[in-house]
């Protein structure tokens, strides 16, 4: 038997034999109205038992019972049981409840229904709380129809949800003086309001049971508080716990704790006193305050693990799902404290009390905490369940497994999309970041970078959030669907860069690099990638590697630099294959040529998804880099490339069919690959070939001509050439040998030694530039041991007559003969035909 009940009895059989009438020591403590000490409450519920068990059962035990049963006199006599006591406590509770609904006292089906709603955990029972509920409503229990009212109004308890219905018990059941009517309805009224204006006149409606009957206090203080006057807030809560108000007790400790009343000179333990007298009344969050804020001292002190644990426990026992959350988390993660099926169990426990919170940890750690056993379908449910109650974290994370195909065969990626926006709109920073970046970039719907934006300014005003900084800034530096502005951009990638978020410093690197704000600063672009490369980020190695590898803003050291892109490959930046697989191919950066491991590399860029990686390796197998080339295997990935959005490889596959490549000769299929990277703005002579020679479109000179111009002004040698060819023969332009010539020119000084055939002519013959046989000799001679026939005839034509080169008539006939085997008719005139073709 436990000490209470030995206790309990010893009350029972005090008042059983006490000489003076029972009732007289019922209307001594209903007078004295004083339960500070749990003895007295206890002496006081033995005296109301002994007096129904023995037919004395009069009004003033009916009072007596009712004064045990308010102002949270019940939960506080109970707050420091033991385990054991608390049993016999609350049994003893039900009986007596028992006995007096045997009597008739309907308002004991309510204290029925507070005792199971607010009892320990393994007491608590919500289903025989509501049961009790339910019969106390039907024998028309006023307080009963209150309770009723309020949780129809929320739909709490498995009632159905009714603002109306709700209102309208509620106001029936104040009709009796019902005071708990009337707190339910001042809560509800003034929760609802908008305004300062419309909450005072809510106060001001229920004057009388805030000041006469001191109760609802702390709907007061909470408007002061809302208002900003905190001196009258402090008044109010004081008066409050004078009449035993527990959650203005609450209500002035969470005020304490948190530094909002420091101007008043409290100290964090005179708040935690004030806490403990909340739980004290019934109020679990009050203790689980008190362990949080030992748990994250506001003073950046050293957590106090022993005593927030004591006080979660402490308010677990009361089924505090916060408190039930925070154990759970430090049994979870913390080193010095994990015990992995503790933390389940407490997850579990939250989980029970319908919290959302507890939901979606569960969800998160089924699928994502490798210290418990994976379990994708429960995740998603827990997720689900927590979405449903309003958990702003769980939309972000069923998008995350929406996105990354973990429900499904297949992403889906609106699902994911339409998740993050749920997410977001419930301020969750993960959400908001994702949000805005699906509305950014578009994976789902139509870029919509206005709504992006909107996003990432609504979580940097929330969060502070760097990686918003940074995507704002993006988009007012490229005025991408917001207005454009440069200053504001540079702000916000300082602001980010100040909080040490060092990818900042990358976009501020590239800001003065290209000269966003004037003047190119290549000094001070490379002081940013210094930096991004000193806060270990692999993109902030890679482009220092590129300052040193061309010598932007400072010394060019090609062998630093090839360091620095293996560096940035070591943190995760795959672009830096393509730059070390260069180095291989060109022999640079202080490396010999070496064209395996140029493939080598180019094929780990390739495996990342870089398009211009599977470009180049196309370019490995079609043009002779490997010593197994085969033109088909290049064409695949070309192909591969180009689906990656490579406008380098829709050029490549364009000439491929232009060039007549492949086995068969489709040259019509070239234009569309032709096509494609003109949308992206890449141009070649293909284009134009294709327009020139009507291959799969109409024969166009005009167009022609004005594809090869766009394309040699952007450097294109094979299109000057092409342009030239143009202005020499009239095609889609008036003749302009002038012209021709320059452009001619500048096609054979880039490397094209068909061009330099026709430059060298020119300046034999004085064609559209001064005579200068000499130096057209020497043109003449590049394309001619290029091995272009017509430029072997021309310079055999100088041999022959010594134009810019000495006379000599067996070299004349040399270069005759090679122009003639290589199908030059005037050559094979001269020498009688084609040695090839007799052979």
């Amino acid at each position: 038997m436990g000490k209470f009940n030995e206790e309990y009895l010893g009350y029972m059989s005090q008042a059983a034999n006490d000489t003076v009438l029972l009732t007289n020591h019922a209307l001594d403590f209903i007078e004295k109205n004083d339960y500070s000490e749990a003895v007295n409450w206890y002496k006081a519920h033995a005296l109301c038992m002994l007096a129904v068990q023995i037919g004395e059962y009069n009004e003033a035990f009916q009072q007596l019972y009712t004064q045990l049963n308010e102002d949270s006199n019940r939960e506080f006599s109970s707050v420091y049981l033991n385990e054991e006591d608390y049993l016999q406590w609350f049994d003893d509770v039900v009986e007596l409840n028992r006995l007096f609904i045997s009597l008739g006292y309907t308002s004991a089906y309510v204290y029925m229904h507070e005792l199971y709603m607010n009892a320990r955990y393994g007491f608590k029972d919500e289903t025989k709380a509501t049961e009790y509920l339910n019969k106390g409503f039907e024998a028309g229990n006023p307080i009963a129809k209150a309770f009723v009212g309020y949780n129809t109004y929320y739909g709490n308890l498995g009632f159905n949800h009714s603002k109306e219905e709700g209102i309208r018990l509620l106001k029936e059941a104040s009709v009796s003086e019902n005071y708990r009517a009337e707190i339910f309805l001042l809560n509800i009224e003034f929760g609802e309001s908008t305004s300062a204006e419309e909450g005072w006149s809510v106060l001001e409606k229920y004057d009388n049971l805030i000041h006469n009957q001191k109760r609802g206090l702390y709907v007061l203080a909470d408007y002061y508080l809302r208002e900003g006057q905190d001196a009258k807030a402090l008044e109010v809560l004081n008066e409050g716990i004078m009449h035993k108000s527990g959650y203005c007790s609450y209500l002035l400790g969470m005020m304490i704790c948190n530094g909002r009343f420091d101007n008043f000179g409290f100290s964090t333990e005179q708040g935690r006193e004030y806490l403990q007298e909340g739980f004290e009344r019934g109020i679990a969050y009050s203790k689980f305050l008190i362990g949080y804020f030992y748990l994250y001292p506001r003073d950046n002190s050293e957590p106090d693990f022993q005593k927030a644990i004591a006080n979660f426990e402490k308010a677990a026992q009361y089924n505090s799902a916060e408190a039930l959350l925070e154990l759970a988390l430090l049994y979870l993660y913390h080193k010095d404290f994990k015990n992995i099926a503790l933390g389940m169990n407490y997850l579990d426990r939250a989980i029970a009390e319908n919290y959302h919170r507890a939901m979606s940890e569960k969800g998160y750690a089924l699928l994502d905490f490798e210290e418990v056993e994976r379990n994708v379908e429960e995740g998603k449910s827990l997720l689900e369940q927590a979405m449903n109650l309003g958990n702003d974290y769980a939309p972000y994370r069923l998008g995350v497994g929406y996105q990354n195909a973990e429900f499904e065969a297949e992403a889906d990626y609106l699902k994911a999309h339409e998740l993050f926006e749920i997410s977001a709109e419930r301020n969750n920073i993960n959400g908001l970041e994702q949000a805005g970046r699906y509305n950014r970039f578009g994976y789902a719907k139509e870029p919509n970078p206005k709504k992006a934006a909107d996003y990432y300014q609504k979580a940097i005003e929330l969060y502070d959030s760097n990686y918003c900084k940074v995507e704002l800034a993006m988009l007012k530096e490229s005025g991408y669907g917001i207005d454009k502005n440069i200053e504001e951009a540079r702000e916000l990638y300082e602001s980010a860069l100040q909080n040490n978020y060092s990818f900042a410093a990358i976009r501020l690197g590239f800001m003065y690099e290209d000269g966003v704000f004037g003047a190119k600063e290549p000094e001070k672009s490379r002081e940013y990638f210094q930096i991004a490369a000193d806060a270990e980020i692999g993109e902030g190695f890679y482009h220092l590697a590129r300052c040193y590898r061309y010598g932007i803003g400072g010394k060019l050291e090609e062998e630093e630099a090839f360091i620095l892109f293996k560096k940035a490959l070591e943190y995760g930046f795959a672009d830096a294959n393509v730059d070390i697989a260069l180095a291989y191919e060109e022999g640079s950066c202080g490396q010999e040529f070496d064209a395996d491991k140029a493939l080598e590399y180019m094929s780990a860029a390739a495996e990342a998804g870089i398009g211009y990686a599977q470009y180049k390796i196309g370019c490995y197998y079609t043009y002779g880099m490997l010593e197994n080339s085969d033109i088909e295997v290049g064409k695949e990935w070309f192909e591969q490339a180009s689906h990656n959005g490579s406008p380098l490889a829709m050029l490549a596959l364009g000439d491929y069919y232009l060039y007549g490549y492949g086995q068969e000769k489709e040259y019509e299929k070239a234009l569309p690959y032709y096509q494609m990277a003109e949308e992206r703005n890449y141009l070649s002579e293909g284009i134009g070939i294709c327009y020139q020679f009507g291959l799969g479109v109409e024969k166009d000179e005009n167009k022609a001509f004005n594809y090869y111009k766009e394309a040699a002004s952007r450097g294109y040698g094979a299109a000057s050439f092409r342009l030239g060819l143009c202005y020499l023969y009239g095609n889609g332009t008036p003749e302009d040998t002038i012209e021709a010539f320059f452009h001619l020119r500048e096609a054979a000084d880039a490397g094209n030694m068909d061009a330099a055939g026709y430059v060298g002519k020119m300046l034999i013959k004085g064609e559209g530039t001064e005579p200068d046989p000499q130096q057209g000799a020497q043109y003449l001679k590049q394309s001619a041991e290029a091995g272009y026939a017509d430029a072997q005839y021309e310079l055999g034509n100088c041999y022959l007559k010594g134009e810019g080169v000495e006379q000599n008539d067996e070299l004349a006939m040399q270069w005759y003969q090679t122009a003639a085997e290589n199908g030059n008719e005037n050559a094979q005139k001269i020498v009688g035909g084609s040695r090839k073709r007799r052979r």
